[in-house]
């Protein structure tokens, strides 16, 4: 009892020195969705003012994901592959959880391609979500939308597609469990793993999808 305990502490310890308690502590301003827009499509410029574009590739639907390494900060999932994972809305814009360029908290909400990668993205790779209509996809965005504002968490790794479930963090989403939530309310489950997967390996109570066991989901294909 007393190792369990003192591992628990090292992991809470150790979320807050990543930074990921602290980003879902305090409620931010809900910013308007096309003001946020207009703010992330500024991008980040260079020395001269100018700013660098990446291009979407021309194949992507709506409802493809584009997983993403994470430079920054270091080592948040502690889990082998990708650390980020978002949702193509279609005309160079995605969905998933990225900071409010006005609040600076992290949430869901809009961004387009090149903002990924001044948020030190890198190393993107596209999928597909297969066994679904074309309905299905952008319903999995439409429902991904309505949650536009929540706040981003990883203190507590369980996931949970109900925002408003007698969890506390129930309206607070990491990246991969919003985009395994909106295609679990579509009735495909992207999860490699269902519902018993263990996260962390020290806490076998709960249970999480991380972004590579939706890239390596049978109903997940690779397409780049």
């Amino acid at each position: 009892m007393r190792n369990t305990t003192f591992i628990m502490s090292i992991f809470f310890i150790s979320m807050l020195l990543f930074g990921g308690v602290l980003p879902g502590i305090a409620h931010s301003q809900v910013v308007n969705s096309y003001e946020l827009k207009s703010i992330l499509n500024e991008g980040a410029g260079g020395k001269d003012g100018t700013k660098k574009q990446y291009l979407v590739p021309s194949y992507l639907q709506v409802g493809d994901l584009v997983f993403f390494d994470s430079t920054f900060p270091p080592g948040r999932w502690n889990v082998r592959g990708f650390d980020h994972v978002a949702m193509y809305m279609g005309n160079d814009e995605f969905i998933g959880t990225m900071p409010n360029l006005v609040t600076h908290v992290a949430e869901i909400n809009i961004s387009n391609y090149s903002n990924f990668f001044v948020l030190h993205c890198v190393h993107p790779t596209f999928a597909r979500v297969v066994n679904v209509t074309a309905v299905q996809r952008q319903n999995a965005v439409t429902w991904a939308l309505s949650r536009i504002g929540d706040l981003y968490q990883t203190w507590d790794p369980r996931k949970c597609a109900d925002p408003n479930a007698s969890l506390i963090t129930a309206d607070q989403w990491y990246c991969s469990e919003i985009v395994w939530a909106a295609y679990y309310h579509q009735g495909i489950d992207i999860d490699q793993n269902g519902w018993k997967r263990d996260f962390p390996w020290f806490f076998p109570i709960f249970s999480s999808v991380s972004p590579q066991d939706i890239y390596d989901d049978n109903d997940v294909i690779h397409l780049s």
